[in-house]
């Protein structure tokens, strides 16, 4: 079992210690004498108290630092992945527009069929990235979703859209091709 050291001891030996600081001389406590001694200790900790209170600041900076680098890059990634999308869609229109005319085309029932089949498949798909048709047809003209592209007179009809032209799209929520109508005047 160990021995205790008893308050008298411990002093003995630690009045024949040097205490060295990084880069500075030691401090002698029988040189220097208690108070002396005790004086410069203290000096010693506050510096070192104070140097932890600047890393600590320093450490909750670069914390909140690193915070907001890393919400910054998931807005960005998420900004990035929404204009591939977007891309991707403005491209497919033109499928679809192109769809939409060659079904005026098919004769064949059962071909017809089948090509409406995948036009809608296609539709769904671009769906599911929130691309939605803009309502445009007997509606009143509304020209932040809509092109007028010719205007024909109808009595009691005026300023509404008597005919959609080219089909108008949103992408979640934003317009992505206002759609081309017939303004009745």
């Amino acid at each position: 079992m160990k021995e205790k050291k008893n308050k008298q001891e411990l002093d003995k030996e630690f009045k024949n210690e040097e205490v060295v600081v990084e880069g500075e001389a030691t401090l002698d406590r029988e040189l220097l004498g208690d108070d002396k001694y005790i004086e410069a200790l203290e000096e010693k900790l506050g510096e070192a108290l104070a140097d932890a209170v600047t890393c600590k600041n320093l450490t909750q900076r670069l914390q909140a630092d690193f915070d907001n680098y890393r919400k910054r890059n998931q807005t960005l990634a998420e900004e990035m992945k929404q204009l591939g999308i977007s891309m991707v869609v403005e491209k497919l229109l033109g499928v679809l527009d192109n769809c939409d005319l060659a079904r005026k085309y098919i004769s064949d029932e059962s071909a017809l069929q089948g090509f409406v089949m995948m036009e809608t498949q296609i539709l769904m798909a671009l769906e599911t990235f929130g691309l939605k048709e803009v309502e445009a047809e007997g509606l009143p003209f509304d020209a932040k979703v809509m092109n007028a592209l010719e205007r024909e007179k109808a009595e009691g009809k005026e300023d509404q859209v008597l005919a959609v032209i080219s089909k108008g799209y949103t992408l979640n929520g934003k317009l992505v091709r206002p759609a081309g109508v017939k303004v009745g005047y």
